[in-house]
C-alpha cells in the first residue's frame, strides 16, 4: 500500500475512515455532468497509467509490474515488464514511474523510476520491448541511467515524463523523514527535492545535460542535471499536450497541499519554495529563505482539513466532451474528492469542486492516446472519465484567436482528434480537401473547422485567423571558419541575442579549438522568439592540427581538409612571402607513397595532390622547405 505523506498512525487512520466514509456516502454531485466508470481492475498497487501511441495503457504496479489493458479494460494475464526481484516495495517505495518518447512506435525504447534492491536508491532505467511480441518487454535489456541516493524511505518522487522539448523530467523527493531536515530541496549541490531534466537517447550511453538546463554555463554552480527546485514530493506531475505547460501535484508537510504550474515558455531555474514555506504558509524559514514573493508561489491550495496527499492530474485535451476540455483534474488521496482548475482570463486560475465521482485511494492519473482521462485507485481499480454533455471539442490550437506560420511559409492547424471523427475544413468560405483533425495553413485568412461525433450527432465549430510573418534573420558574428587546434578559444556571439550555441567544442558561449580537436565542426545558434517561433543558423568550422607552425614562422598556417577523409585532400596553407616547398605522403611505417613541389606565394596557396590513396589507415603528409619540416596526421577510411 502507497502512502504519500509522513504522518503518525492516528491522523492517518482518521483520514482513511473519512474517506471511506465519503466513498459510501456521496457518489457524485447532483445534476454533474462529469463522472467516472469502471474501466479494469485486477491489480495489486496501480500507481501510474500511461500510453506509447497507440489504443493500449500501460498501468505501472507498484510492486514491481507494468500491465497492458486494451480498449475493452481487459487486463493481459503476462506482465509487459517484470522487475519484481530488483524492486524494492513497500510504503513510498516500489515501481513508479513510467516514460515513452514521442518515438517508441520506432525505438522500442522506454524508461522507468523504481526503487532498487538492498540500498532503496532511486533508479531511472531504460529498457525495451521484444522485438517479436510488442506486448512483452525484455528484463535484461535493463540499461540504468541515472541512481540517486534516498537517505530514509519517504518521499521518493517517482514520476517520469517527456517534456515538449523531448527531454525527460524527474520529478524528486527531498529525501524523506520530514520537514526536510537537511535542507535538501533548496540545496543547489543534490538532485533530491527537484525537477531534473536530462536529455536520452539509445544511440549513446547514458544521458546528456540539455544545453538550456539552468546551471549550465552558470556563474552559480548547480548540478547540472537540475530544472528546478525547492518541492517537497511531487508525487505527480503532467504536461498540458496541447499547451505545453506544466502542472505539478507537490504533496504537503502536515498543513496544506499545493498545485504548482509553470508554463511552457518558463526558464529553468524556478523555486517553488519548499521548506521554507509549505503551500502558503511559512514552514522552515532557516538556512537563507527569501520573502515569499521570490518563489513561485502555488496556483491552488487546501488544508489538511480537505485532504492530506494531493494526487496530480492532467488536463483533459480529449475529443470528446466540451465541459471538460481545457480544466485541469486533480484530487487526493485520503479525502476523494476532485477538482478542476481553469484560467480565469486574467492570469489566475478558477477551482472548481466536483464533489466524490466513484472509488477512493487515488493514486495516480493517466491519458490515453486520444487524450481521454483515467484514474487509478490503490484498491486495484481504474476508472475513466465521461461526461454527458455531447458537444464534442473544436478548439483550434487549443483555442488561440490569430496563429503565424513564423516566417515558414505554413503552420499546422490542429483540433483534439478523436476516434471517428469528421472534420469539414474552410479558408476564407471556400471548403478544403481535407477530413482529418489536422491541416496545414499555406495563405493568410480565416480558417474554419466544423467537429462531429457521429456517435451523438453532435458538432461543434470554431475559427481561427492566420497572419503570414516575415522569419527571424540569424547569423554568428565574429567566428571565422578555419582555426588552428592550438588557437586562443573565440567569443561566440549571436545576432540577436537570447538564444543558445551548441556544437562540438562549444563551451557556453565560446568555441575551443583544442576543445573540438582537428576535423570539421559544425557550430549552431537556436533563438525562440516570445511568440514561440524557433529559429537556428549554423556555420562550419575546420580546426586543423598546424603541426609545427609557431606564431613567428612565415608560414602562417598548415589546413588539412577533408579529415578523415576517402584517399583525396586539399592542402591550404597561408604565408607572407613566395616560397618553394616539397610535399610527402608515408605510411606510419614510413614508407613515401606520394611526393610534389609545391610553389607557395604571398597570402594564401591551395594544393590538391593528383594522386588517391586506395588503402585506409593513417597516413602522414609532411611539408618541408629544406630546412623546416611541418607534419600532418591524417586518417584515410
Amino acid at each position: 500500500m502507497l502512502f504519500l505523506l509522513s504522518l503518525n498512525p492516528n491522523i492517518l487512520m482518521s483520514r482513511f475512515i473519512l474517506a471511506c466514509f465519503m466513498a459510501l456516502s456521496v457518489s457524485h454531485i447532483a445534476d454533474a455532468q462529469i463522472s467516472m466508470v469502471p474501466f479494469s481492475s485486477g491489480f495489486s498497487d496501480p500507481v501510474d497509467i500511461k500510453n506509447c501511441g497507440d489504443e493500449r495503457l500501460f498501468i505501472v504496479d507498484q510492486p514491481g509490474y507494468i500491465y497492458i489493458v486494451d480498449t475493452a479494460g481487459a487486463k493481459l494475464p503476462t506482465p509487459f515488464l517484470n522487475i519484481q526481484t530488483r524492486t524494492k516495495f513497500g510504503s513510498e517505495q516500489g515501481l513508479l514511474g513510467l516514460a515513452f518518447p514521442s518515438d517508441y512506435q520506432e525505438s522500442g525504447y522506454f524508461y522507468v523510476n523504481y526503487t532498487a534492491q538492498t540500498r532503496g536508491n532511486t533508479r531511472i532505467s531504460r529498457f525495451r520491448v521484444t522485438p517479436l511480441d510488442s506486448n512483452i518487454a525484455d528484463p535484461n535489456s535493463e540499461e540504468i541511467l541515472l541512481e540517486i541516493w534516498q537517505p530514509y524511505s519517504n518521499h521518493n518522487g517517482g514520476h517520469l515524463a517527456f517534456g515538449p522539448d523531448g527531454y525527460l523530467y524527474i520529478g524528486t523527493g527531498d529525501g524523506g523523514s520530514g520537514g526536510d531536515p537537511q535542507n535538501r530541496a533548496q540545496h543547489k549541490d543534490t538532485l533530491l527535492g527537484k525537477f531534473l531534466r536530462i536529455e536520452v537517447d539509445p544511440s549513446y550511453p547514458g544521458y546528456k545535460i540539455p544545453p538550456t538546463n539552468p546551471y549550465v554555463c552558470n556563474p552559480n554552480p548547480g548540478a547540472l542535471e537540475i530544472w528546478s527546485l525547492g518541492v517537497r514530493n511531487p508525487w505527480r506531475f503532467s504536461f498540458d499536450r496541447c499547451t505545453g505547460d506544466l502542472w505539478i501535484g507537490d504533496v504537503g508537510q502536515n498543513a496544506e497541499e499545493e498545485i504548482d504550474f509553470e508554463p511552457a515558455n518558463a526558464p529553468g531555474g524556478l523555486n517553488y519554495g519548499w521548506r521554507c514555506y509549505e503551500g502558503n504558509s511559512s514552514y522552515d524559514l532557516s538556512g537563507g529563505c527569501q520573502p515569499q514573493s521570490s518563489y513561485v508561489e502555488p496556483v491552488s491550495t487546501f488544508s489538511h482539513s480537505f485532504g492530506c496527499s494531493i494526487t496530480g492530474g492532467y488536463v483533459y485535451r480529449g475529443a470528446r466532451y466540451n465541459d471538460m476540455f481545457g480544466k485541469y483534474f486533480f484530487t487526493d488521496y485520503c479525502t476523494p474528492t476532485m477538482y478542476t482548475l481553469e484560467s480565469d482570463g486574467m492570469g489566475g486560475f478558477t477551482r472548481t469542486t466536483l464533489g466524490t465521482l466513484l472509488g477512493s485511494s487515488y493514486s495516480s492519473f493517466g491519458e490515453d492516446k486520444w487524450g481521454e482521462l483515467y484514474l487509478a485507485s490503490l484498491s486495484g481499480s481504474i476508472y475513466k472519465f465521461q461526461s454527458n454533455d455531447c458537444t464534442p471539442v473544436a478548439d483550434i490550437n487549443c483555442g488561440l484567436d490569430t496563429v503565424n506560420d513564423c516566417g515558414y511559409g505554413s503552420v499546422k492547424l490542429s483540433v483534439p482528434a478523436g476516434r471517428d471523427f469528421t472534420y469539414l475544413w474552410s479558408h476564407n468560405g471556400t471548403a478544403l480537401a481535407n477530413d482529418s483533425s489536422e491541416v496545414d495553413a499555406t495563405a493568410a485568412g480565416t480558417y474554419v473547422v466544423v467537429v462531429t461525433n457521429p456517435s451523438t450527432a453532435c458538432t461543434n465549430t470554431d475559427t481561427i485567423e492566420v497572419e503570414m510573418i516575415s522569419p527571424v534573420n540569424l547569423s554568428i558574428i565574429g567566428l571565422d571558419t578555419v582555426y588552428c587546434i592550438y588557437d586562443q578559444p573565440v567569443n561566440l556571439t549571436p545576432s540577436i541575442p537570447g538564444g543558445y550555441f551548441t556544437g562540438t567544442g562549444v563551451n557556453c558561449v565560446v568555441f575551443d579549438p583544442a576543445l573540438a580537436q582537428d576535423g570539421m565542426h559544425e557550430v549552431k545558434y537556436t533563438y525562440t522568439t516570445a511568440q514561440g517561433c524557433t529559429y537556428e543558423t549554423t556555420q562550419d568550422v575546420r580546426v586543423d592540427i598546424c603541426l609545427g607552425v609557431s606564431n613567428d614562422s612565415w608560414l602562417k598556417t598548415v589546413a588539412l581538409y577533408p579529415n578523415p577523409n576517402k584517399g583525396t585532400f586539399t592542402l591550404e596553407m597561408s604565408s607572407d612571402r613566395n616560397k618553394n616547398m616539397s610535399v610527402e605522403i608515408s605510411t606510419v611505417l614510413g614508407q613515401v607513397i606520394y611526393g610534389s613541389e609545391i610553389k607557395l606565394v604571398s597570402g594564401t596557396t591551395k594544393f590538391q595532390p593528383d594522386y588517391k590513396i586506395e588503402k585506409a589507415g593513417m597516413y602522414f603528409v609532411k611539408l618541408s622547405d629544406g630546412v623546416n619540416s611541418y607534419i600532418h596526421k591524417m586518417r584515410v577510411d
